[in-house]
């Protein structure tokens, strides 16, 4: 199971590669605010999942059209797409034998 930031990472960049900055943002998007990523977590977070092969950072060429060479970009990898997944798959899971719980006891 994914660690929860590590989780946010990868759902932020599985539609499109992002800089440091724009995960953070995605992040904070997608789960409306309850997570902020501050920049040495963030940083941190991005070169740990680089170093286990869930995501990779992108070399100039490889940046999208018109991006700052100056910025550092990454896009998640086919390993990474699996285990977001993988995780993604178990939450559910996990929530549909909740909701089956609750609903026993409403009854």
């Amino acid at each position: 199971m994914l660690r929860s930031n590590w989780f946010q990472v990868l759902l932020a960049l599985a539609d499109a590669p992002a800089h440091g900055s724009e995960v953070a943002r995605r992040v904070k998007s997608q789960t409306e605010g309850s997570t902020t990523l501050w920049p040495a977590t963030l940083y941190r977070t991005l070169d740990e999942m680089s170093d286990s092969g869930l995501i990779r950072e992108l070399v100039g060429s490889q940046h999208p059209e018109g991006a700052s060479e100056k910025r550092r970009y990454y896009r998640i990898t086919p390993e990474g797409s699996k285990a977001l997944r993988e995780s993604a798959d178990r939450m559910a899971s996990w929530a549909a034998s909740a909701n089956q719980r609750l609903e026993r006891r409403r009854t």
